[in-house]
């Protein structure tokens, strides 16, 4: 079975239903209800896919619609964590993780909540303790990107530079002069968390460092400043 229908109590609107409110574990399912979602608005009728009725005339939230297992792929993981984090998780970044999230689940032979969801996404993306840190940069854009940043590499502080066309190849021409190590950038994204004077900067990057495909996260109120930690993270 890859739904799971579960009873309440009869709701007046829709008698006829018995109240059944279906929750999704199939990755492929999860994906085509996450899409529906984004695309329905409030004021048109109900059209998403394997959800014939809204939840919310059934008395019900979306909190229930979408869990996960071993046998939930990409879609329901981003969901998940875009749902309860407003993490929007690029698709090579969702595959990664839900590999992470699929073997979690097979370990515990069970649904794995959303805290354990996050909490791998953390231990194998986000390295905000890693050996290398930004302790600061420049950034000159008169012609082109020249960067000048000062990165803590064990405890020690140094200052590297370089140039490219925009501050993430600026930033890796600086780490591949500093020692010589052969990189460059596969992917990148970034959007923002909140709003406001809190609004705080999240960037995705995946990077090939000799022949090895990585991917690395940071969090930041500076968007360049995220993007920078998110290239250190993969050290």
């Amino acid at each position: 079975m890859v739904t799971e229908c579960t009873g309440i109590p009869v709701h007046p609107r829709h008698p006829w239903v018995g109240e059944l409110v279906y929750t999704a574990f199939s990755g492929s399912h999860q994906d085509a209800i996450r899409k529906c979602l984004h695309k329905q608005h409030p004021d048109k009728p109900w059209q998403v896919a394997y959800l014939p009725i809204d939840p919310k005339d059934l008395g019900r939230d979306y909190q229930a619609v979408i869990r996960v297992n071993s046998q939930s792929g990409k879609g329901g993981v981003a969901f998940v964590l875009e749902r309860d984090c407003g993490l929007n998780l690029p698709r090579w970044l969702q595959v990664e993780l839900a590999q992470l999230v699929q073997a979690a689940s097979e370990q515990q032979a069970g649904e794995v909540d959303s805290a354990t969801i996050h909490g791998l996404f953390v231990e194998n993306f986000v390295a905000d303790r890693a050996p290398v840190r930004l302790a600061g940069y420049r950034l000159d854009r008169e012609t082109h990107d020249v960067i000048e940043a000062n990165i803590i590499v064990d405890g020690r502080e140094q200052t590297i530079k370089g140039e490219g066309e925009g501050a993430i190849s600026a930033f890796v021409d600086a780490w591949i002069r500093m020692n010589g190590q052969h990189l460059n950038v596969v992917d990148y994204s970034e959007h923002v968390i909140g709003e406001g004077t809190n609004a705080e900067a999240v960037a995705y990057v995946q990077i090939n460092v000799d022949g090895r495909r990585v991917s690395g996260v940071s969090f930041d109120h500076d968007t360049v400043s995220a993007s920078l930690n998110a290239v250190l993270s993969l050290h």
